[in-house]
């Protein structure tokens, strides 16, 4: 099948990527089902860069010259004009389901072309044996086949599809979707099959407590308090989606026994032995059971001020990235949550739904949500110094002068509005994953992004204004200000919580979610930083980074 006449891929110079859908083939030929093994190999990207690719040839002699000289030859046609390299960044299955659902409870129909290669990426990742697993590689799950079912459900195919009928013997088999884990949950309750009884309190009054103690939510690696938030707050408000036919339909085809007959108190602590990756620990089912009581009697007075607050957070944060937010699942909750309270109509619900869109990539495979709204500066700070390594910058200096233009583009300039009132860490001198208007800085982002900048002013004969010492100066203090205690650097934040958080996990999907941690790879990153920019600026808080090192 052939859609790359269908679709462009349109970037601006901050390497926002927006699929554009242009009429020119018809919508029957999208629905062909096209199978693949795994993973996609982007081939509808590169089919469309393939008219500016060129051959040149190289006079060296050495043989592994010759075949890095033809890579980068190649790879530099897939080169965006905004100076980065676009790709696809899917994998896992519980992504996309989250926003087709948030669509159909705000009632935001995704186009029609869209949700015929959403339902074909769904079919495409289908195990033999029925189910989808966590992310396309992985065994089948009931988070994965529950939501990939529901999904495709909303996208209007039939009960009785063979697929769909492979898939809802999976989940019979497999004890139905009561046994869904924690996560599932709480999506199958916003849409209205499953009951908000049966959900574990998600106790919003947990951001009043004092900040001091260490399991308020400041203390949470950031994607753990990010997503949690918006959850909070339709638990809270127990937000349900229109009583439609589909949805009396869903509530028949999902569960081993009669939706009315359930008990959803006994449900809440059920998890299908296929997804219990992180079982719910001791302190976690006792407390689990303190807030569930209190939950019949919440105080309401607290619940609204604590609510009240959640909403403002959430708002916080869709300023602070220009409602891209850090990761597709919030993004899609927050949608729900904007919806709810400013209205359907609101101009900063469209603003979230013209988001929606960032985040989505079209492959041979189909078109998919991706893990966030790209890869952009990650992969251009890799590419830029291995191009650079090998001594090729001479042989393709527009390349890496376009690169290092995004570069320097995707610096973060300016302090995000309130950030310290909403517990985010300085930005300001930092480089994020994707691009400038998510605005989340990363410790190994940060340093890639300085690494380049110092090699490419370093080298000279490139046509490139390079980067202000003062904001070299402003990534080197960021990256000081992100060291642990224990030497080494996390991913967004200082490690702000204990190691026994870890008990509080309640999403039995995932583990080592609740705190931020050093890593090998982000501390690797920091440290080769720190030691180029030593090289260059001796003078420089010397002290303070040989410490560091």
């Amino acid at each position: 099948m052939d859609y790359s006449k269908s679709w462009k891929l349109k970037t601006d110079y901050s390497g926002r990527q927006l699929w554009a859908f242009s009429g020119l083939s018809e919508t029957s030929d999208i629905e062909k089902k096209h199978a693949i093994e795994a993973n996609s190999s982007d081939l509808i990207y590169r089919s469309q860069q393939q008219p500016l690719f060129s051959e040149k040839v190289s006079h060296s002699t050495d043989p592994v010259f010759k075949a890095a000289f033809k890579a980068i030859n190649y790879y530099q046609s897939l080169q965006a004009d905004s100076g980065h390299w676009p790709g696809d960044y899917g994998g896992p299955l519980f992504l996309t389901p989250g926003l087709v659902m948030a669509s159909y409870v705000t009632e935001t129909p995704l186009p029609a072309q869209h949700q015929e290669l959403i339902k074909q990426y769904f079919l495409n990742h289908q195990n033999t044996d029925g189910g989808w697993g966590l992310h396309i590689e992985g065994g089948s799950t009931m988070f994965g086949t529950v939501l990939q079912y529901v999904s495709l459900r909303i996208l209007g195919m039939n009960a009785n599809h063979s697929q769909l009928e492979n898939a809802k013997r999976w989940i019979g088999k497999n004890g139905g979707a009561t046994a869904i884990p924690a996560w599932g949950k709480f999506y199958l309750s916003v849409l209205g099959v499953y009951e908000w009884k049966g959900v574990n309190s998600l106790l919003p009054e947990m951001c009043l407590l004092p900040e001091w103690l260490p399991i308020h939510p400041s203390h949470y690696w950031c994607h753990a308090r990010m997503v949690y938030l918006p959850m909070a707050y339709c638990f809270s408000h127990k937000i349900v989606g229109k009583a439609t036919p589909l949805v009396e339909e869903l509530r028949a085809e999902l569960y081993t026994e009669d939706y009315k007959g359930i008990n959803w108190i006994k449900a809440r602590n059920n998890c299908a032995v296929t997804d219990l990756y992180f079982p719910q620990s001791t302190v976690l089912k006792s407390m689990n059971k303190l807030l569930n009581f209190y939950e019949k009697f919440p105080l309401k007075s607290w619940r609204n001020k604590a609510t009240k607050y959640i909403l403002e957070y959430i708002k916080a944060e869709d300023e602070q990235t220009n409602f891209i937010d850090i990761g597709p699942v919030n993004q899609a909750i927050n949608s729900i949550c904007i919806w709810h309270s400013n209205g359907k109509d609101s101009p900063a619900f469209k603003k979230h739904v013209e988001r929606w869109y960032d985040y989505l990539w079209i492959a041979e495979d189909g078109m998919k949500m991706n893990g966030y709204n790209g890869s952009q500066l990650w992969d251009t700070a890799f590419a830029t110094q291995a191009i650079m390594e090998g001594g090729f910058e001479k042989h393709f200096p527009d390349t890496v002068c376009k690169a290092f233009k995004f570069i320097d583009t995707s610096q973060i300039k300016e302090e995000v509005p309130r950030h310290r009132e909403f517990f985010r860490h300085d930005s300001v001198g930092g480089w994020p994953f994707s691009t400038v208007e998510h605005g989340w800085p990363i410790t190994d982002c940060t340093a890639e992004g300085l690494k380049v900048a110092i090699k490419v002013a370093g080298y000279g004969q490139l046509k490139v204004d390079a980067i202000p010492e003062y904001r070299l100066k402003q990534a080197c203090d960021l990256i000081l200000s992100l060291q642990n205690k224990d030497g080494g650097w996390a991913s967004y934040e200082l490690m702000r919580g204990p190691k026994w958080l870890e008990l509080l996990n309640p999403s039995e999907i995932f583990g080592n979610i609740m705190i931020d941690y050093s890593y090998t790879d982000c501390s690797s990153a920091s440290l080769q930083a720190l030691m180029l920019f030593l090289e260059d600026y001796p003078g420089y808080r010397r002290p303070e980074i040989i410490r560091a090192i």
